[in-house]
């Protein structure tokens, strides 16, 4: 057995976890790959972004998006708690986007719909989201005026 083998092995044992974990196909290189999700009023809101797991849900309330987000560490689910989570609440008007970035590197963009009946959800790589949420904050200022800064509470349990 030469001494190459381990690596090798090594080398083939990390190339199909990271098949095995990759994201569905896109035409974007992995790197720049964005997941987007439409949810409605109430759909459970889950994900994993770096260490921490982030879940909620969103209700259409005065002709906008109420987003309640609970964000906690990552961990085994079957695990008692060892820390608290931190509340985050969102009131998007339509149009508004608010992103959630994590420390290694993932984030997410919420975006409240035209209607407010839905919202959407990306995922991905930090740089790539702020670019996203920059540029729709531009088209925003360029839109007749009808939109109030979001407004964002954080409350810890």
């Amino acid at each position: 057995m030469s001494s190459q083998t381990p690596h090798l092995a090594s080398a083939f044992a990390g190339a199909l976890a990271l098949c095995l974990s990759a994201p569905t196909v896109s035409a974007e290189p992995l790197s720049l790959a964005v997941e987007q999700a439409r949810y409605g009023p109430i759909q459970s809101i889950n994900y994993v972004i770096g260490s921490k797991a982030v879940s909620g849900y969103f209700v259409a309330q005065a002709a906008s998006c109420h987003v309640t987000l609970m964000i906690i560490e990552h961990s085994d689910p079957e695990a008692p708690l060892a820390q608290s989570a931190a509340r985050v609440r969102l009131m998007l008007s339509p149009g508004q986007a608010a992103g959630l970035d994590s420390e290694e590197g993932r984030s997410l963009n919420f975006t409240c719909a035209d209607d407010a009946a839905t919202l959407l959800v990306e995922a991905g790589e930090r740089q790539l989201l702020i670019a996203r949420q920059a540029e729709q904050q531009r088209l925003l200022a360029a839109a007749p005026p009808r939109l109030a800064a979001p407004a964002v509470a954080v409350e810890s349990n």
